[in-house]
């Protein structure tokens, strides 16, 4: 007896859209800003040492500190918090799209 397979077929995969141009992004009226550089200018420490205080790796920082990061780990939320002693809504602020373009 022969087998018979039914070969579906695959949906084409989804095209790749540049984050800018993603409709929740362009819709968005607010933008949520991390505070990790101002935290670590009153500090006076530099970000390769707040990494090996923490454990987060160089990159990790960097994008909390440029505000690249597009999300965060709750680890990563919880090693801020604990550093600094603070809750996590005194790390990050919601700021307006306009004032953030300026």
């Amino acid at each position: 007896m022969l087998a018979t397979t039914f070969m579906r077929k695959q949906p084409p995969p989804p095209k790749y859209t540049a984050r800018d141009e993603r409709k929740a992004v362009r819709m968005a009226k607010v933008k949520v800003r991390c505070r990790l550089q101002d935290l670590l200018d009153q500090r006076e420490m530099t970000r390769s040492a707040f990494s090996e205080a923490t454990g987060l790796t160089a990159a990790a920082v960097r994008g909390l500190c440029e505000n690249t990061a597009k999300r965060i780990d709750i680890d990563t939320l919880s090693a801020l918090c604990s550093f600094f002693n603070k809750d996590w809504h005194e790390l990050f602020e919601v700021v307006s799209k306009e004032d953030w373009e300026e």
